[in-house]
């Protein structure tokens, strides 16, 4: 039985519609599943724990709902899922994406072929930080049948075939409960950004593989956190928004240049990562693998 944690700051209709999709695949795949949602403080009047709530109503499945009182980003989200999680197998979903049966299975699939897999990830037509996993299908997919008829066509073409990463991009992906026991949870000195490639970065010194399941493939929205800002205060302009995000990434860069004492690259402009991470991995005997989750971030968290 899996875990599958599903995150969400503000936007009430992509979330009810990510969780719709998870809901169905799961369903097709006939898998009793633990639901962990998390409500990232989001602003006033978007609804999310109504959403959750909702889902609960209407699912068959364990349902823990809870919601942070101050903004944590993807690190602190992703590891209060980790720590709230029970099963040996852990999906990470963000709430800007279309799952299907497919994808599911064909990251279970691959999950499975070796106990040194530690994460999976998959295909889709908008994918951060790695443009040889994205996939356009041929012709644009506009309802939910469409995109899972496309997800089909792939995991029936690629089936459980894989290709191994350096870099880990965790914006939807299976994680094993053995990994976790292992490194724990991420480096919350990472807020924003960061933190998932550090996470892989300990992930691979352990010994655990990072893998694209070729076969696996869902549709994402793509900047949905941002697009919601845009449609919810017209008054905020494209441009402060991307300087907002860019100074975020670069506080986090320093972060990571820092902890894994790694000179050069000044700027994460024109980072080249995998050369980056290679550098870093050299020295990985200066870093602590394992990070344990921080109990006081629980202290912010209420139950719903």
């Amino acid at each position: 039985m899996p875990s599958i944690i599903v995150p969400a700051r503000n936007n009430q209709a992509l979330t009810s519609n990510c969780l719709a999709s998870i809901l169905l695949s799961v369903s097709r795949l006939n898998l009793s599943c633990e639901f962990i949602l998390i409500d990232d403080a989001s602003e006033e009047g978007e609804n999310i724990i109504d959403v959750f709530q909702q889902h609960r109503a209407n699912a068959t499945h364990h349902c823990k709902i809870v919601r942070t009182r101050k903004h944590q980003h993807y690190s602190g989200v992703f590891s209060i899922g980790l720590h709230l999680s029970t099963h040996d197998v852990i999906f990470f979903i963000s709430n800007d994406m279309l799952v299907t049966p497919s994808f599911l299975e064909g990251l279970l699939l691959v999950s499975s072929l070796s106990r040194d897999i530690g994460v999976v990830r998959g295909t889709s037509n908008y994918t951060d930080s790695h443009p040889e996993h994205q996939v356009e299908p041929p012709q644009p997919v506009k309802t939910y049948p469409e995109i899972e008829s496309f997800s089909r066509n792939q995991f029936s073409a690629k089936g459980c075939s894989y290709a191994e990463d350096i870099l880990l991009s965790g914006d939807a992906v299976l994680v094993k409960r053995s990994l976790v026991e292992r490194i724990g949870v991420l480096d919350q000195r990472f807020f924003g950004y960061f933190g998932d490639i550090d996470y892989g970065m300990r992930a691979q010194l352990a010994g655990f593989k990072l893998v694209c399941a070729k076969g696996a493939w869902l549709y994402h929205e793509g900047a949905g956190h941002l697009k919601r800002q845009l449609q919810s205060n017209p008054q905020i302009k494209y441009e402060q928004l991307h300087a907002k995000r860019m100074a975020l990434v670069e506080a986090a860069f320093q972060e990571f240049r820092h902890k894994w004492h790694v000179e050069g690259g000044e700027s994460a402009a024109g980072l080249r990562s995998a050369e980056f991470i290679r550098k870093g991995l050299a020295n990985g005997d200066r870093v602590a693998l394992k990070y344990d989750f921080p109990q006081s971030v629980m202290d912010d968290v209420e139950f719903y």
